[in-house]
């Protein structure tokens, strides 16, 4: 069983799960492995983000970068039309 380093902020999330899945999570629960269905889920997302977490902090930052020309080009057009350049 995990354990939680630090208290940190927290907030509810709810997830809508197939029975078979509901069920499967119960018998991990049963068994011992896992203190409740909480601890399931958030031993799950942690796997999942130490996996995965860095292909989403890509995709996050290549957003901001986006972000940040289409705010650019978005300048340019409006000096461009101050100008009568457009």
């Amino acid at each position: 069983m995990a354990t939680k380093n630090a208290k940190q902020p927290t907030d509810r999330i709810t997830v809508r799960l197939p029975k078979a899945q509901i069920e499967q999570v119960s018998a991990l629960v049963n068994a011992g492995m896992y203190r409740n269905t909480t601890d399931v889920v958030y031993n799950a997302i942690k796997s999942l983000l130490m996996t995965k977490g860095g292909e989403a902090k890509q995709t996050i930052e290549a957003q901001k970068g986006l972000l940040e020309i289409q705010e650019a080009l978005a300048k340019i057009e409006q000096t461009k039309r101050k100008l009568g350049l457009s």
